[in-house]
This record gives structure tokens, sequence and C-alpha cells, in this order.
């Protein structure tokens, strides 16, 4: 098994200089997956199909970044791909799944019923276009532990759906078995420095702190990853910054590209 991590869509908020969206490809004997999805290529060429988004995130025109090119550069052809696992549905996140409309998209299903959800904040959040094709949904409950995690989904023996909830109400980090250890990716559960606990800087830290769905949850999210951060067989990425190190067993393994 092979980890690839890729920066799919450079965001650039205004003060708040260039941005990663993180994703993770796992090519494996037989099956591909994916964790997040990023922007599909006719956002980059087009941003006004994210809508107001476009104002704040500041793409280039920048097709190349798109996770179906990101995979051909490594020889991975769309239809090679079967599987997204979702970290929230998110746009920058989510909307990529339109370029792979064979790939079975697996989510939380607290979190696709929120998309669905005709609430003002849905309809801010969540951009429904790019869910009109027919996704091949695989919703998942979340009725498995993983390193005392209640409600999780093993989607594979490899990769689990992990409850992260309070960013959105049904957001999940995706947990990666590499070994004897294990690669979480947070999604935008947080993005404070995992070993010190600082605080992202502007604008991540003001943008987890004014998107949250709900706060209480958010708070419960917090302690469980501080709790996750301290285990000697867990190694932490989140969606929007770089990992300030990777451990040394992952970078044998692992392809970081960027733009």
């Amino acid at each position: 098994m092979t980890i690839h991590l890729f920066d799919v869509a450079t965001l650039r908020p205004l003060a708040g200089g260039e941005v990663p969206t993180l994703c993770l490809v796992i090519v494996g004997e037989d099956r591909v997956i994916a964790i997040d999805a990023g922007f599909p290529v006719s956002v980059f060429e087009d941003t006004s199909l994210i809508g107001f988004e476009r104002h704040f995130l500041r793409l280039r025109r920048t097709p190349e970044m798109a996770l179906v090119n990101r995979l051909a550069s490594i020889g991975v052809r769309r239809e090679d791909l079967t599987d997204i696992v979702l970290t929230h549905l998110h746009s920058e996140h989510a909307a990529g799944i339109v370029d792979f409309p064979d790939a079975t998209v697996h989510v939380s299903a607290t979190e696709l019923a929120a998309s669905r959800s005709r609430s003002p904040r849905a309809r801010i959040s969540y951009r429904s276009r790019f869910f009109e094709h027919g996704p091949n949904w695989a919703p998942h409950d979340g009725a498995e532990e993983w390193l005392g995690v209640p409600g999780c989904s093993y989607v594979t023996d490899d990769v689990v759906l992990v409850p992260l909830p309070g960013h959105t109400v049904g957001h999940c980090g995706v947990a990666v078995r590499r070994g004897d250890r294990w690669l979480l990716h947070t999604g935008d559960a947080w993005y404070r420095d995992p070993l010190t606990g600082f605080d992202a800087s502007f604008p991540l830290g003001l943008y987890e702190r004014v998107v949250k769905a709900d706060g209480a949850l958010q708070a419960q999210t917090w302690r469980t990853l501080e709790r996750l951060a301290l285990r000697p067989d867990v190694d932490t990425i989140s969606s929007h910054r770089f990992p300030p190190r990777l451990p040394i067993s992952l970078a044998d393994t692992t392809e970081r590209s960027s733009r």
C-alpha cells in the first residue's frame, strides 16, 4: 500500500496567504481510495459554480490541482478510483466527486442528512449542485469503536470513519492503518499543532470558531483529538495545514505533492 498526499486546492483568503486543501490517496493492490475529493476540474475553470465562496477562497485557474489530474500524475486513471471517503460535505472537500461518477462515496449518514436539509445553515454550507449526478452514496451510521472512540465505521480493515463533529454535525476524521501505526486525517475538526496545542494562525483560527455548527460538539471533539495526539501510534494531519513534520515511516511510503 502506498499513501500519497496531495494539495488539491490552494485557497487564498484575503490577508491569509496560501492555504492548502490536503487529500490522501491510498493505492492498494485491488482498491484506490481517496480521503476527500477537493474541487472538480469545472470549478477551477469557472469559480462561479461555488457561488459566494469564490470571493473569499479566491481560487486560481489551476485545473491541474483537481484530484482527477493529481491521480493522473501518479498513473491512476479516473476509473481506477474505487472509493472516496469524505470528512464532510463542504465544497472544497466534496465537490470533486462529480469527476468520479463510478466511485463509491463514503460519508457519515448524519452529514449526508444535514446536507439535504432545507435549513438556512444547510443552504449556506453545502453546494447541492455537486451532488445532483446521483453519487454512489455509502452512508455510515457508525456502530464500532476505534482506539476508544465510539460510533466509528470501518470502510475497510485499514480505513476508518471516525466521528469528529462540531465543524459540521456529521464531520468525521479518517484513520488509515500503516502497519502498527495510524494516520488520522482530521479534516476541518481542528487546525492546531497536535503536539504543542498551539492554535492555528489567521485565518484558520477564526474560521474554525465562526463556521462551527455546534460549539459543544466541537469542544468534545477537541478533547478527543488531544487524547489521540498523545498516543505514540497515532499521527495526525488536518485539511488546511501542511503537517509540520512527517514521521520517517510515513515519509518512506508517502508522496507529498503540491503545485
